[in-house]
């Protein structure tokens, strides 16, 4: 596992990847990379995105990181789970929506994207994480 990871090169790239996408989708998105310690290690907001949407974005890398899934599943678990879902609701770091992914290198989980904005968050962050 390399000393920083993502690197920032290789966060660029999906950040690209994830913009390029929603504008192809004629979409508006932000996007951000955090390291494993839920550090922003690259992060990128459309023309028009409100600055609040890039905290949306981080707080559902912070979920991916939490759950080592994207975070659709586990927000579909999470709404036939009223328990669980009030109590993951307090933790301000975490917002578990769908457009979490984690970054996985050789099986370990050290990072993870985080999209919002867009209708299709879960289709852009797939496919832009899909580029590592």
């Amino acid at each position: 596992m390399p000393d920083f990871a993502p690197a920032l090169a290789e966060a660029q790239a999906v950040l690209a990847a994830a913009l390029a996408e929603a504008g192809r989708r004629e979409q508006q998105v932000a996007a951000v990379v955090v390291d494993r310690g839920g550090h922003v290690v690259a992060a990128a907001r459309m023309d028009g995105v409100g600055h609040l949407t890039l905290e949306i974005a981080r707080r559902r890398a912070a979920a991916a990181l939490h759950f080592g899934e994207p975070t659709r599943e586990p927000s579909l678990r999470l709404g036939r789970d009223p328990a669980e879902a009030a109590q993951l609701a307090g933790l301000g770091e975490i917002l578990v929506q769908p457009g979490g992914f984690p970054w996985r290198d050789a099986g370990a989980v050290v990072g993870a994207l985080g999209i919002a904005g867009a209708e299709d968050d879960h289709a852009i962050g797939d496919l832009a994480i899909g580029v590592l």
